[in-house]
């Protein structure tokens, strides 16, 4: 059983550090929604897209798909996890298909270099 954990804004694909939820699937043939639960890098000051990362780590996920990923999520998922980029905006249902079929980029550095401010 593999995790899977999607940062999730109107059930589509959005970064980590923006996302309104973090949704967490059971990918073993057909996806089965695990968990729900509020962002907590909504929270957060510096490296937001770290903590929902974090969030997730903890709860045993092994894969991300994420719209991006900064060099603070890069270096804390390294050797943890596996991360794949989806188009901001993907719907997840998508996204998860297009992960299955291999058909994602796997994310091997940072997909922008500094913060994005909105």
């Amino acid at each position: 059983m593999v995790k899977v954990a999607i940062p999730v804004t109107n059930g589509k694909v959005a970064g980590p550090g923006e996302a309104e939820t973090v949704k967490i699937f059971e990918v073993a043939g057909e996806p089965k929604l695990l968990e729900e639960y509020p962002n907590p890098a909504l929270k957060a000051m510096a490296a937001r897209g770290a903590h929902m990362l974090k969030s997730a780590l903890d709860r045993g996920v092994q894969v991300f798909i994420v719209a991006e990923m900064g060099p603070p999520g890069v270096r804390l998922i390294q050797g943890k996890a596996k991360a794949y980029i989806a188009e901001e905006g993907t719907p997840i249902e998508d996204a998860l298909k297009l992960l299955n079929e291999g058909k994602l980029q796997e994310i091997v550095k940072p997909t922008h270099d500094h913060p994005r401010t909105h």
